[in-house]
């Protein structure tokens, strides 16, 4: 069954009387998903620019990439639910106002470039932190790879990015093609094959994906360590493999959109939460590797529960001294021993080594010296 945005009379006059008032509707999990991820997602985001930024102070270029994204992925988090949900949830064409085609229309261009640059951002991104993890102890060809792999994505995000601005002409008819007024007036246009550009465009993306979950694992396969701590490691990187796969099904539901329904507006609901899943998960596991060193200098309940036990220590033992009549001088540890051994220098140890390390923690056993390459540690855990 033949389908798209321009269907043929006979299946207009097939279609059912239009209900306006009641009619059946999808559900709004576009926005629900949105409200629960994209604060999750937001932090990530934010937690990885601190440590590079801020603990670290080594930002690379992946870091200014994920900058430059940042606005890109803020829109989609805003723009994506409004256009699946607002005004009204997804419902059947037939149903839907006449007047509201070219308005969706219009937001679908802008997800739909917003979309591209966005995500290719964060590909590259991704791909150059991988270049600095592979940067020493790897072959040359993979170096090579990492490259091709680089220049690739930013040359097909380009490419993607101009094909919907450039294709039809004048570029109003992206959005006047579907207004029945001016089409049943003879409005003239000239529009490039969408269904071919979007669906070509969702392969290569999701083909994208797999290489960049791919690389990570060629890194670490042959490092001299543990298999728990491989374990870990794979697992922080396999997210991309959840990326590709909803990757690969918001593709799939574009190509049954423009070749297998007329049911456009019903279709969409479908696209939009797969594309939902796909960018949220995608800044997930672009960010991931960062986030457990902010957990560690934030968030570490171990330090917390240490450092209020040798408090309570302390002070159990400056009461005991100042009951002990035999003794001339209270013994009392000074703080600057305290300091040196206690959790105190611990912290002060990681504050100023902060900068000499790189998106794994110092726990972890693999991490990355201050010019990239891959730095091995010997008695750290990763959990």
């Amino acid at each position: 069954m033949p389908g798209g945005i321009h269907p043929p009379l006979e299946v207009i006059a097939s279609w059912p009387a239009p209900n306006y008032h009641n009619p059946a509707r999808r559900p709004r999990a576009t926005t629900y998903l949105a409200c629960v991820m994209s604060p999750i997602a937001t932090f990530f985001i934010f937690a990885r620019l601190w440590v590079r930024f801020y603990m670290q102070r080594n930002a690379g270029w992946d870091d200014w990439l994920m900058v430059a994204a940042t606005p890109f992925i803020i829109a989609l988090f805003v723009l994506i639910p409004y256009t699946a949900d607002y005004p009204e949830p997804a419902m059947h064409i037939w149903d839907v106002d006449l007047t509201i085609f070219t308005r969706q229309r219009k937001l679908l261009l802008v997800i739909e470039e917003v979309f591209v640059v966005g995500t290719g951002l964060v590909k590259v991104s991704i791909l150059l932190f991988f270049r600095r993890l592979g940067s020493r102890g790897v072959s040359k060809t993979f170096r090579i790879a990492t490259w091709v792999a680089i220049i690739t994505t930013a040359l097909s995000t380009v490419a993607f990015a101009i094909a919907p601005l450039v294709g039809c002409r004048p570029l109003s008819a992206y959005w006047d093609q579907v207004d029945v007024i001016k089409i049943a007036t003879g409005y003239q246009y000239h529009c490039f094959d969408e269904a071919a550009d979007i669906t070509v465009a969702g392969i290569i993306s999701t083909i994208q994906d797999v290489v960049a979950t791919i690389f990570p694992n060629l890194i670490y396969w042959k490092a001299q360590i543990p298999i728990r701590q491989k374990v870990a490691l794979f697992s922080i990187f396999a997210i991309g493999y959840v990326v590709a796969i909803f990757g690969a099904l918001r593709t799939y539901s574009l190509a049954y959109l423009f070749y297998g329904t007329y049911d456009v507006s019903w279709q969409l609901w479908e696209i939009y939460n797969w594309a939902t899943l796909e960018l949220h998960f995608g800044i997930l596991c672009a960010n991931a590797p960062a986030l457990k060193v902010f957990v560690k200098r934030y968030l570490n309940i171990t330090e917390i529960v240490r450092s209020k036990e040798s408090s309570k220590s302390r002070s159990q033992q400056k009461s005991a001294n100042s009951n002990n009549t035999n003794s001339s001088r209270p013994t009392v540890p000074s703080s600057k021993g305290t300091s040196s051994k206690g959790p105190g220098s611990k912290i002060a140890f990681w504050r100023n080594s902060f900068a000499h390390h790189g998106y794994v923690s110092q726990p972890t056993q693999i991490s990355v010296d201050e010019h990239g390459g891959i730095r091995v540690n010997t008695d750290v855990d990763v959990t």
